[in-house]
């Protein structure tokens, strides 16, 4: 029976990010899905920077950003298409490295994910396959891989036995059903029409993506890279998706939001937006992730972004039980932190969608003068990426400061990204010179008053400890486990100020452990979590 360490059903771009992280961390992994080829259509349309950031780990950030498009705000109109809500875009220098919000093609996107993967000879491809869960045994995970009628490209072995099992199969996941995982049930099911084209004029378009909050036909403008642009548009009360099966009708209906004849119109579909996540998001050794573990409205752009979460959050963990020595126990933080989390996101996008879909005129008004006085007062939040919480537990410090601690709280957020210079002078992301470990990252006084066993303890986390500064000196080393930077963008400096902190204890995929305030502090913080890591039980 052929074995791997990781089985990955799904190779869309949960998967195919998956693969990516495990590959490059030299894991054998056989990846399968049942289509050959990628789906030449896009569906999702929009990540935000923490996707780019991991993308950023996977070295294929810069290559996905000469295709992206950034996203330049969202207006909210509504009754009587006036200005109800607004969402623009955080100007640079940009706390995570990459713009908070951008577009891309999927189709694009896919290809360049796949060509990612192949670049790791330790990751085997099987196309055309289904995986199904046959089971799991002490050791291992025994799976099958079945032909697709006139989709297998090449032979796969019939049986494989791994490890582990990750389920990116999607939202009618056959391993999730299989492991008899159920699912909560949010409360959101509506029918929209999703319409793809391409304009011939954009001075005929408008300049930003809109809401268009109107109960006669609710609905929402995308921009995306290029000239590419997207109508998600919701069905009415007696309408199904039968009423919008021909060409005449589709039109009609879009004439509510553009002229279609500016339009080259790629792709529509008819989709049943959903709100839900899956109660349980593992079996013993098979894991849910993407799509397999929850969905959501589209209203805050966060469905791919949850799915790459996922991954971010659970490779680094399977890296440090299977190369590192980590209790087994770490992967049950898999769930502990990102349930939570996107059940948050999920029920934000939920709320966003029921503001922009009410049907009832009276209640449309209220909301519209409501959102309006808070626009108008200045009450109103405008940046989108606040309603994407942090972590609120798992690995993370529980911090306990006095009066005069910090007012801001570090743990669970996520670190900056400044942009530092490397050996030679140029300037570069901050995880480009570092690479994606443990850091505890602080200003140069109190790097140099670390106690020798704080220093060893990050050493046996395979982290580094590294000071920043502002002197605009090439990066250098003095010991195996430690580096001096400085940065270009202040982006740290501006962190500190903030929060209150000098150092921050910061996990590979970049959510802050926990503060310190001094070198004193840092070193109860690093025993932490070596005690997270190493001693659970």
């Amino acid at each position: 029976m052929k074995q791997f360490d990781f089985v990955i059903a799904g190779y869309g771009p949960v998967g195919a990010t998956m693969a990516n992280l495990l590959g490059g961390a030299g894991f054998s992994v056989a990846i399968a899905d049942r289509y050959a080829e990628i789906y030449d259509k896009p569906r999702a349309i929009t990540v935000d920077h923490e996707v780019m950031r991991c993308w950023q780990a996977c070295g294929l950030a810069d290559e996905i950003a000469k295709g992206i498009g950034i996203h330049n705000g969202t207006d909210y109109v509504g009754v009587d298409n006036q200005l109800i809500k607004i969402f623009n875009p955080l100007p640079p220098p940009y706390p995570l490295g990459w713009a908070p919000a951008i577009t891309f093609v999927q189709p694009d996107l896919e290809a360049i994910l796949r060509n990612g993967v192949q670049r790791h000879a330790n990751v085997r491809e099987y196309l055309g396959y289904d995986v199904r869960l046959v089971g799991e045994e002490a050791g291992g995970v025994d799976v099958s891989l079945s032909p697709v009628d006139g989709q297998a490209r090449g032979e796969a072995p019939a049986n494989i036995r791994c490890k582990y099992l990750l389920a990116c199969d999607g939202a009618n996941s056959s391993i999730r059903n299989a492991c008899g995982i159920t699912i909560e049930d949010l409360g959101f099911n509506e029918w929209w029409i999703v319409i793809d084209a391409h304009a011939r004029d954009l001075s005929k378009l408008p300049a930003r993506s809109h809401q268009y909050c109107r109960p006669s036909r609710p609905g929402t403008h995308i921009i995306g890279p290029g000239n590419l642009r997207r109508w998600e548009i919701k069905l009415l009360p007696g309408e199904t998706p039968d009423t919008f099966k021909t060409d005449e009708s589709l039109r009609e209906v879009l004439k509510l939001f553009v002229d279609p004849d500016v339009l080259d119109i790629w792709r529509y579909a008819i989709y049943q937006f959903h709100a839900v996540v899956a109660d349980d998001w593992r079996k013993g050794n098979v894991f849910l992730m993407g799509d397999a573990a929850h969905r959501m409205p589209p209203f805050l752009g966060q469905g791919l972004c949850a799915g790459v979460r996922d991954a971010y959050n659970f490779a680094w963990k399977l890296e440090q039980v299977e190369r590192h020595g980590a209790s087994p126990v770490l992967l049950d933080s898999y769930r502990t932190e990102r349930r939570p989390h996107v059940k948050t996101v999920v029920a934000n996008a939920k709320d966003f969608g029921l503001i922009i879909g009410e049907l009832d005129q009276d209640r449309a008004r209220e909301r519209d003068r409501k959102l309006g006085a808070e626009l108008a007062s200045g009450t109103a939040e405008t940046i989108r990426s606040k309603f994407i919480p942090d972590l609120a537990g798992g690995i993370v410090a529980r911090e306990s400061h006095d009066a005069n601690a910090p007012l801001a709280k570090a743990a669970g957020s996520l670190f900056v990204q400044p942009r530092v210079l490397d050996t030679d002078g140029n300037e570069k992301l901050l995880d480009d010179v570092t690479g994606y470990r443990f850091l505890l990252a602080s200003d140069e006084a109190t790097a140099a008053a670390l106690f020798g066993d704080t220093l060893a303890t990050i050493g046996k986390l395979g982290g580094l400890a590294v000071s920043i500064d502002t002197a605009g000196k090439p990066a250098r080393t003095s010991e195996a486990n430690r580096l001096a930077l400085s940065e270009t963008d202040g982006l740290f400096t501006g962190w500190q100020k903030s929060t209150g902190f000098k150092a921050a204890l910061v996990r590979p995929d970049r959510y802050v452990f926990g503060g310190a305030r001094n070198a004193g502090e840092a070193g109860p913080l690093v025993a932490s979590l070596s005690g997270a890591m190493f001693d659970a039980s």
